[in-house]
């Protein structure tokens, strides 16, 4: 009896570690992407996801490569943090940035309201920008 509560502690102990480790892999599998490494997942090749960044966190949004891959409506957003541009609802090259400095209240809460209902609600997260680090969004 003593040995099968020895083994059943053990298990449980087992089991503990095992989700401890897991939550630690799951938590660190998120990416880091510098502007030059994002720009790789631009759709440009066809073997490679499409990733895209709005106030620096990463996006892949392979699954609308109708919407964003090469030659579709909203590739020129990919590849880049293009938080201006989603905020401004604007293709315009000088808007393809992530500085968001001089915009009108409405244009961010815009963005807000698309970051959550369109890119958070329907594209997984694969990472954030390098200088994002201190907003993580955990809340995602």
């Amino acid at each position: 009896m003593a040995e099968h509560r020895f083994v059943s502690k053990f298990s449980l102990l087992l089991l503990v570690i095992l989700c401890f480790l897991l939550n630690e892999i799951n938590s660190d599998s998120l990416r880091i992407f510098t502007p030059k490494d994002i720009k790789e997942f631009d759709g440009s090749d066809s073997e490679k996801p499409i990733y895209m960044a709005v106030k620096g966190v990463v996006f892949d949004v392979s699954t609308g490569k109708d919407f964003y891959g090469k030659g579709a409506a909203y590739n020129a957003l990919v590849g880049k943090d293009a938080s201006r541009g989603v905020a401004k609802m604007s293709l315009e090259p000088d808007d393809l940035t992530s500085d968001v400095t001089g915009l009108t209240e409405q244009q961010l809460e815009e963005l807000d309201k698309i970051f959550k209902n369109v890119y958070v609600a329907k594209y997984p997260v694969v990472g954030h920008m390098s200088w994002n680090l201190d907003n993580n969004h955990s809340d995602l």
